[in-house]
């Protein structure tokens, strides 16, 4: 892979605990470009996020559609697909949903954002959003920035629901290598396929097939990204039948091939995958779990 030019920054926050079962992380990303011209990169499949764009202006799509300045205030959904993006010049800060926080603090069934994004101030379903980031513009740093979401977000929590403790168990299963079919999920899970499949659509945005389909792939190029001076074969999901299997799946979710995809410089979120490994253990959102409570190791990168 080409050398990544230092043209952005990204610095990883964890919330407060009592939040951590809900949020992968706030982050920060700065954008500047040495020469004025546009810095482009690829956002990989993942969870959802909120991001406030408080200083200067970023280009992004979404499938189908044409390239177009994003929002400044923007709910982007769960993802199964990588999404391009580039800027200039920005200033970015960010929160991270796990499917739990999605349920917790945005409400709204995950199927029906998953793969857009949406403006915060023109969506009446997404206030809380919009408050914060209000609140925003009325900040100079990062730290008031982390003060000011753990202050709204402790304040909007509430007390935890019957279903929070079926949607970290499905979560934990969908990251569990071991749980490598829809009917090994149904059956850990408790529920038939028709239940399995609303339920899915619901709290994660996608079918579980797919789901299941993107975690293993999300595995292995946080594998890659972890190791980068292993081949893609040794960093390949033993849940895939070979290196083609692999290959065609890269193309699903990535729109290219691995060799294009790494013949590419990533000066965005290569950077900022790179930088939440020495963070928080894991480059990618989509690899973060809840703690296990059959396991002994629950170091979790949220």
């Amino acid at each position: 892979m080409p050398s990544l030019e230092p043209v952005s920054t990204t610095r990883f926050v964890r919330p407060p605990p009592p939040l951590q079962r809900y949020l992968t992380t706030y982050y920060f990303t700065n954008i500047d470009s040495p020469d004025n011209s546009e810095i482009s990169d690829l956002m990989l499949p993942q969870w959802a996020s909120v991001r406030f764009i408080y200083r200067g202006s970023v280009n992004m799509t979404v499938p189908s559609a044409k390239p177009h300045q994003s929002p400044r205030a923007v709910m982007a959904g769960p993802t199964s697909l990588a999404t391009p993006i580039s800027s200039k010049f920005a200033r970015i800060a960010a929160i991270g949903f796990l499917p739990l926080g999605w349920y917790k603090f945005v409400r709204q069934p995950a199927s029906r954002w998953a793969n857009s994004v949406v403006d915060v101030e023109a969506a009446h379903k997404f206030d809380l959003f919009a408050d914060i980031w209000r609140s925003v513009g009325d900040l100079k740093t990062e730290a008031e920035m982390v003060d000011m979401f753990n202050h709204i977000l402790l304040e909007s929590l509430g007390p935890p629901d019957a279903d929070e403790e079926l949607i970290e168990a499905a979560h934990l299963a969908l990251t569990d290598p071991n749980i490598d079919s829809v009917g090994a999920l149904s059956e850990r899970l408790g529920m038939d396929t028709k239940q399995l499949s609303r339920f899915s659509n619901r709290v994660f945005g996608f079918l579980p097939k797919l789901l299941l389909r993107r975690q293993r792939f999300v595995r292995t190029l946080g594998q890659a990204m972890m190791n980068p001076n292993q081949s893609w074969s040794e960093c390949v999901d033993l849940n895939y039948y070979d290196q083609a299997h692999f290959n065609r799946d890269f193309k699903r979710f990535m729109g290219l091939t691995p060799r294009q995809y790494m013949a590419q410089p990533h000066p965005i979120f290569g950077i900022g995958a790179t930088e939440r490994t020495k963070a928080l253990g894991r480059p990618l959102q989509a690899m973060d779990r809840p703690d296990d409570p059959d396991s002994d190791d629950n170091c979790n990168a949220a």
